[in-house]
């Protein structure tokens, strides 16, 4: 790996740092508590993203690679990228979380191969910007510019091409990894492969990532074609999507689930094609979700709900069949729209995300169709996409069409997916664990079987200490 030979590729990302998202506003200025041990440390309360669920954690901010090491050798530690889970999947009331934001350079890149190396910090919309002046791209996106790329190979993060391009850690060539045990090692395809397969949407639980080897690709468009296809239910788009696919580079749908009767699921799938238009690459637009705070009290309800949903269905109903659109905008649609998640309320929004087999697709949307009638919930988003590949530990991945659902977090909405729950089991289906801090460890067991098992016993076979701990991994029995 060749060292950045630009001062632009040497130094920190310029990305804005959310490191702090989901960490209560009087404990980020608060001085070291009692309980610290390093002056660089304090408690703090953290918040899952979704606003369910909080802890208290020492917080500790390592600006050197010696405090950094110092950090993780503690016992019940686990590292903190951007916070942006929708669980506590980096925090451990029991122990430390340590933050990354100060590792956020990009540390070399060879342009025969296409490889860079970054720090764990560097946020995907840095690794964007970085890429695409070099008329490259990752070739996986999350939706949110903030998620860090040590974040995105702990949950082995997925795109709008998951069933052209798999997912992100399908893409990373080498991972430098710290355990206190053992000091830094290097894992990738070949180089100590298993630890390099269970560090891959691993949680963070086999240690803290140092560096990351990305391979990105040759992306010769200068904006997206977007085009539009009104459908009349789930069952539709599935098939629809499946039919694009082969000739589309990003696929995905909107669907109002408010509707009932045979409208139930009416909505629009979206084709993103690359093009060489005028539309420009915006390279300035930032945002951080830890300015984000929720309103105190909800503004969605059984009327605004359906009145929303039906606005946005017109809109894309009577929109062009094809429309431009700036990289930037496509690949980070939320950025601007940080209201959606500020009108859920102090109370906060529950995600599903749910992959079905294409076999049991249908029968799954018959059953999420009556779910939803029983339970009377309200359905802010619904969104859907076709997966292609392998199946792997706990990693969210495998053949199928996914369904992810955003609703209020009330407790209509805890019965419906205790129900979704037993859909997704019954259909041989499985949940993403980073989207729900409800799951628990028999629901995981019974939706990702022997899945399950093979992970919890290698990680302890890898880490009999079980060093790196977190919430999610005491909850989840790893």
């Amino acid at each position: 790996m060749k060292q950045a030979n630009s001062t632009a590729e040497c130094v920190p990302s310029s990305g804005t740092s959310s490191a702090t998202a989901g960490i209560a506003e009087d404990a980020k200025n608060s001085s070291p508590s009692s309980e610290a041990h390093f002056p660089y440390e304090h408690t703090a309360v953290v918040t899952s993203f979704d606003n369910t669920e909080t802890a208290s954690t020492l917080l500790s901010r390592p600006d050197r690679y010696k405090q950094l090491f110092t950090a993780l050798s503690a016992s019940s530690v686990i590292s903190r990228g951007a916070g942006l889970t929708y669980c506590l999947a980096s925090t451990s009331s029991q122990g430390r979380s340590v933050l990354s934001a100060q590792y956020n350079r990009f540390l070399g890149f060879d342009a025969e191969s296409k490889v860079v190396r970054v720090e764990p910090g560097v946020t995907m919309g840095a690794l964007f910007e970085f890429a695409s002046a070099r008329s490259l791209l990752p070739p996986v996106l999350p939706g949110y510019p903030l998620v860090t790329v040590g974040g995105a190979v702990a949950m082995n993060i997925h795109g709008k091409n998951q069933f052209r391009a798999g997912n992100f850690g399908d893409h990373v060539r080498n991972i430098g990894l710290y355990h206190p045990r053992s000091g830094e090692i290097n894992c990738g395809p070949e180089l100590n492969p298993r630890l390099f397969r269970l560090t891959l949407g691993g949680f963070g639980l086999t240690g803290h990532i140092t560096s990351v080897d990305i391979g990105l690709r040759s992306f010769t468009g200068r904006s997206l074609t977007v085009e539009r296809h009104n459908v009349a239910d789930l069952v539709e788009a599935g098939h629809l999507m499946e039919s694009l696919s082969d000739h589309s580079e990003y696929t995905y749908s909107w669907h109002n689930l408010n509707l009932r009767g045979r409208r139930f699921g009416a909505g629009t799938v979206y084709s993103e094609h690359p093009n060489n238009g005028e539309i420009s690459i915006s390279g300035k637009r930032r945002t951080s979700f830890s300015t984000t705070k929720p309103l105190l009290c909800r503004l969605y309800n059984r009327m605004t709900v359906p009145m929303l949903c039906g606005a946005y269905q017109m809109k894309e109903k009577v929109a062009p069949r094809a429309t431009g659109s700036d990289l930037y905008s496509a690949f980070f649609p939320f950025v601007g729209k940080e209201l959606y998640f500020r009108l859920y309320g102090k109370k906060g929004f529950r995600e599903y995300q749910a992959l079905f087999p294409r076999e049991r697709w249908e029968e799954a949307c018959s059953r999420i169709a009556e779910a939803v009638r029983q339970c009377r919930v309200m359905i802010l988003l619904a969104s859907t996409k076709i997966f292609r590949g392998e199946a792997s530990f706990l990693n969210f991945s495998g053949n199928g069409i996914c369904l992810a659902l955003d609703t209020p977090n009330t407790p209509s909405s805890v019965d419906f997916f205790a129900r979704l729950d037993k859909i997704t089991i019954d259909l041989g289906g499985i949940a993403n664990i980073s989207k729900d801090g409800r799951l628990s460890a028999s629901t995981v067991r019974a939706m990702y079987g022997d899945r399950y098992e093979t992970f919890r016993g290698a990680l302890r076979d890898y880490d009999p200490q079980r060093h790196f701990q977190s919430e999610l991994r005491r909850r989840l029995d790893l």
